[in-house]
C-alpha cells in the first residue's frame, strides 16, 4: 500500500444532499416523484435535502477542515441532461465544474459516481432498466460527463450499489406498488444495467484522460467466521447464492470481471439467459474495471455446521443492535474478511466506497453532538481495513458514509449517518465529535505513512 496515494475521504450522493430539485433547469427524478406522491417516510421530501447546491463553498470548507484527500460525490443525471436524453443543461454542467475546480484548488481529489439511483422520470416511464434503450441513453450520458469533466477527474465509480437499485425499483418497489411478476424480468434489468456499465466505461475511457481509474461500487455481503469456524467456510459462504434473494456477491461482479453469470445463481432462479443476452453482450459487460468498490457497513458472523457449511452464528449476549441490524460493534472485522475474500476471488484493487453507521442522536442543550459510538465505529472498522492491506489485499482508499446527515431515501430524514449534524429546518451544519475523530484518523494515517516511507 502506498500511503501517499491512498485516498481518505467521505462519500455523498446528489439526491441526498443537493436539494434545488427544480432549480436552474434540473429535470425530475424518480425520487422527486416518490416525494411528491408522499411515498417517503413521514411524507418528507428530497426537494431541499441539505441544500448543498446553494452551499457549495460552505461544504468545501468542511472538507478542508476535515483533511480529506478525496471527495466521492455523484453527478445528478437530470441536472446535466434533464430528461435523461437530448438537451444538455449548461447550468448543471457549470455547477459540477465549479465543484470539481474548488476541490482541486484545495488538493482534494474528485471521485465521481455517475449514477446513484436518481433515474430521470422520462426514462423510468419508458421502462427504465427493463428497456434495453437505457443502454444507449446511459452511454450518451457517460460521454457528456467525460467530455465535460474527464480532463480533471481521475476516479469514476459508474454505478453505486446496483443491488439496491434493482431491488427498490423492481423487487420491493418504493411506495409498495406492484413488483415485477417474474424473476426473469429482474434479470433483464440486471443485464441492461451491466450493459450500461460496460458501455459507459468504454465512453469514459474514450472521451476522458487516459490515466483514469474506473470501477463500480457494490453492496458487499460479508460473512465472518466465529471463533470455532474455519475462515474457508466463511469464504465459501460469501459467494454462495443467497436463499432469499438473487443479490449475492457474484450477481454483478462475476459478469463484470469474468464475463459470465454465476451458473449457480441462474439455476437457483430458473433464469434463461438466452432470452436477454445478445451476441457480444458479455464482452461489453466484462469491461476490465480498474478497481472494485466495496460498500461495507457490517457483516454476518457464521459457524460451521460440522459438514463444512456455514450457518448463522449464535449472537453474543452483549451484541449491539441498531436500525442497521446485526451486531455493529462486533462486525468490525467485516472490513478485513469482506475485502480479503473479494480480493482473493477477483484480484482487483479495493476501495471502501462507503462505511459508516446510523445512530439515534440529537443536538444536546449545549449545542453539541456527542456521537462517541460513531467515533469508535470508525476507528474499529478502519483498523480492520488496514489489517487487510497488511495481509496482502491491494487497498487504495477509504470513504466514510457520510459527510452530512441527509435524505436517506425512503427513510427520509429519520436516519443520521453524518459526521456533520444538519438541522433540516434551517440546514445549519454542526460538526459532531466524530468529525474531529475522523480528522485525527486521517492525519494519523498519513503521518504514519510518511514515517514508514522515510
Amino acid at each position: 500500500m502506498n500511503g501517499k496515494k491512498f485516498l481518505m475521504g467521505v462519500a455523498t450522493a446528489a439526491t441526498q444532499i443537493e436539494g434545488a430539485y427544480d432549480q436552474d433547469g434540473k429535470g425530475r427524478t424518480i425520487w422527486d416523484e416518490y416525494s411528491a406522491k408522499k411515498w417517503i417516510k413521514n411524507g418528507q421530501t428530497c426537494f431541499r435535502a441539505c441544500d448543498c447546491y446553494n452551499r457549495l463553498d460552505e461544504d468545501i470548507e468542511l472538507l478542508k477542515e476535515l483533511g480529506v484527500t478525496s471527495y466521492r460525490f455523484s453527478v445528478a443525471w437530470s441536472r446535466i441532461q434533464p430528461k435523461g436524453y437530448g438537451e444538455i443543461n449548461p447550468k448543471g454542467i457549470a455547477y459540477y465544474n465549479r465543484l470539481i475546480d474548488r476541490l482541486l484548488e484545495n488538493n482534494i481529489e474528485p471521485f465521481v459516481t455517475l449514477f446513484h439511483w436518481d433515474l430521470p422520470v422520462e426514462l423510468d416511464a419508458r421502462g427504465g432498466f427493463l428497456n434495453r434503450e437505457i443502454v444507449d441513453r446511459f452511454t450518451e450520458y457517460a460521454k457528456i460527463v467525460a467530455q465535460n469533466f474527464g480532463d480533471r477527474v481521475r476516479y469514476f465509480s459508474v454505478f453505486n450499489e446496483p443491488t439496491s437499485l434493482i431491488d427498490f425499483l423492481y423487487m420491493r418497489p418504493v411506495g409498495n406498488v406492484k413488483p415485477l411478476g417474474s424473476m426473469q424480468e429482474v434479470f433483464v434489468a440486471i443485464h441492461n444495467l451491466l450493459l450500461s456499465n460496460g458501455m459507459a466505461t468504454r465512453a469514459l475511457r474514450e472521451y476522458s484522460r487516459s490515466d483514469m481509474q474506473i470501477g463500480i461500487a457494490n453492496v458487499t455481503h460479508v460473512k465472518m467466521p466465529d471463533d470455532k469456524c474455519d475462515e474457508a467456510v466463511a469464504k465459501k459462504a460469501m459467494f454462495e447464492v443467497p436463499k432469499d434473494s438473487p443479490f449475492g456477491n457474484t450477481t454483478f461482479l462475476d459478469p463484470l470481471v469474468f464475463g459470465k453469470y454465476d451458473e449457480n445463481l441462474l439455476a437457483a432462479y430458473n433464469i434463461d439467459a438466452s432470452e436477454f443476452v445478445q451476441g457480444g453482450d458479455m464482452e461489453i459487460i466484462a469491461c476490465k474495471p480498474d478497481f472494485l468498490g466495496c460498500n461495507i457497513y457490517l457483516g454476518e458472523r457464521v459457524s460451521d455446521d460440522g459438514c463444512g457449511n456455514a450457518i448463522p452464528a449464535q449472537p453474543k449476549i452483549n451484541a449491539s443492535y441498531g436500525d442497521m441490524g446485526g451486531d455493529i460493534a462486533d462486525s468490525a472485522d467485516s472490513m478485513y474478511y469482506g475485502t480479503k475474500f473479494i480480493y482473493d476471488r477477483y484480484r482487483l484493487p479495493i476501495y471502501i466506497c462507503e462505511n459508516g453507521v446510523s445512530l439515534p442522536e440529537w443536538k444536546t442543550l449545549d449545542g453539541q453532538v456527542s456521537d462517541a459510538m460513531r467515533s469508535d465505529y470508525l476507528r474499529r472498522y478502519f483498523t480492520q481495513f488496514i489489517r487487510a492491506g497488511a495481509d496482502g489485499v491491494d487497498i487504495r482508499g477509504y470513504f466514510v458514509w457520510t459527510l452530512l446527515d441527509n435524505f436517506e431515501w425512503s427513510s427520509g430524514f429519520t436516519r443520521r449517518f453524518g459526521l456533520v449534524y444538519v438541522d433540516y429546518e434551517t440546514c445549519e451544519r454542526t460538526k459532531k465529535d466524530s468529525f474531529y475523530a475522523y480528522k485525527n484518523i486521517i492525519s494519523d494515517f498519513y503521518a504514519r505513512a510518511e514515517e514508514s516511507a522515510g
